[in-house]
């Protein structure tokens, strides 16, 4: 079979996120690749124990563990707040599985979780009729975002969360060697705060099975929060002067943890002052709007805002809105009505801040942030799109 290691790289990208809904605009996996779903299991208990920003912290750091494994090597990659999907190419399966153990360790022991991984081939998919499909969208001139299509993504995430999944690799901790670099793993920001009433964590999926059918009806969700909450920067959940970097160690915590799990007393301690040190001269530099030969620190918090993930797809619409309630209420309304005419499910979490978790390669361009609602977000948004689901399944059979 070719070598298709460079296949995500090599991929056009498409110029804009409309585009991203365009299914028959992306290309199929090849199948040799591998999907890896990883997964917090029990978010649902750390959502209630006040502790979803390690859930998050989790998810992120299982993202970086396997992109480090080979950085030559572009993989795609999907955040989905209690966990991640991605995929890699088959000759780099057996040094992802210790940096998968590597990350499960880290969620043990740093941060008392349970992340559970499997690995499901896309030609086993392909075989059975299920198509697993991606594309990559522009974010900036530095950036881009993995977009995902076809049913295999999800039953490859069902395979996994089930027992008896079949033609599942499942990872397990002491299966073998754990070894895990999670550099460019950040969290130094402050939660951001809502400016008009609260932050809506947003779950949308089509339910036909004509793909043309779930296009009209992604686009008419779009327009329709278009209408509701005008252009994006209206409703984008971050602006960069409201973006700051924190020096309160419930907030670094989660970056200390990550980068010292199994270190000493005095190596943890060090790397905390340290970590306090670069936030603080952080800070200094974005007050004086100080650029170095590297980096343009001036303009950095606006490049944040144009490289987060706010709005992606992988299969279903996902995105973080900041707005008011009357403008949710809207929404909400004529979603219900998509549903109950069997068009689409839909789920919708309210929170008061953005969390906000990084993943820097280069401060000068190459970094990406995983935006989600605090207090559960996205993980809570999907328990109400998956009784939804249930009940559009009921109704059908």
């Amino acid at each position: 079979m070719a070598d298709n290691r460079h296949f995500y790289r090599e991929l056009p990208a498409l110029a804009s996120f409309a585009a991203a809904v365009e299914i028959l605009q992306h290309t199929p996996l090849p199948e040799d690749w591998w999907i890896v779903i990883a997964d917090v299991v029990g978010s649902t208990q750390a959502i209630a124990a006040g502790n979803y920003k390690s859930v998050n912290t989790v998810g992120v750091a299982c993202i970086a563990a396997v992109l480090n494994v080979d950085r030559a090597i572009d993989m795609p990659f999907v955040f989905g707040g209690d966990g991640a999907t991605l995929a890699v190419p088959d000759g780099l399966v057996e040094r992802v599985k210790p940096a998968l153990r590597g990350t499960q360790e880290l969620a043990r022991a740093a941060f008392g979780l349970e992340l559970r991984v499997g690995l499901v081939k896309v030609g086993d998919l392909k075989r059975q009729d299920f198509w697993v499909n991606v594309a990559k969208v522009r974010l900036s001139p530095h950036l881009t975002q993995a977009t995902f299509s076809g049913r295999g993504w999800n039953e490859a995430e069902r395979r996994v969360k089930a027992m008896d999944g079949r033609d599942v690799v499942r990872i397990r901790e002491d299966d073998g060697p754990a070894d895990a670099s999670f550099e460019g793993f950040e969290c130094r920001w402050k939660a951001v705060p809502h400016f008009n009433g609260h932050k809506l964590s947003l779950l949308v999926a089509a339910m036909s099975d004509d793909p043309h059918a779930n296009l009209k009806t992604y686009q008419a969700v779009a327009s329709r929060i278009q209408a509701i909450y005008g252009e994006v920067a209206d409703y984008h959940p971050l602006r960069p002067a409201r973006l700051h970097m924190s020096l309160n160690p419930a907030t670094l915590v989660a970056e200390w943890k990550v980068h010292t799990v199994g270190d000493g007393p005095w190596r943890r301690l060090r790397h905390f002052a340290r970590l306090l040190f670069l936030n603080l001269a952080g800070m200094v530099m974005f007050a004086a709007n100080i650029d170095t030969k590297a980096i343009r620190w001036s303009h950095y918090r606006e490049e944040l805002v144009d490289n987060t993930d706010f709005r992606k797809f992988d299969g279903m619409l996902r995105m973080v809105i900041d707005g008011s309630d009357a403008q949710a209420a809207e929404l909400e309304r004529y979603l219900e009505a998509e549903y109950r005419a069997g068009r689409l499910a839909y789920g919708m979490f309210k929170s008061r801040e953005a969390l906000v978790t990084c993943l820097v390669q280069s401060h000068s361009g190459n970094h990406i942030h995983f935006v989600d609602g605090s207090d559960g977000g996205y993980a809570l948004a999907a328990r109400s799109l998956k009784k939804q689901l249930e009940r559009l399944k009921a109704d059908r059979a």
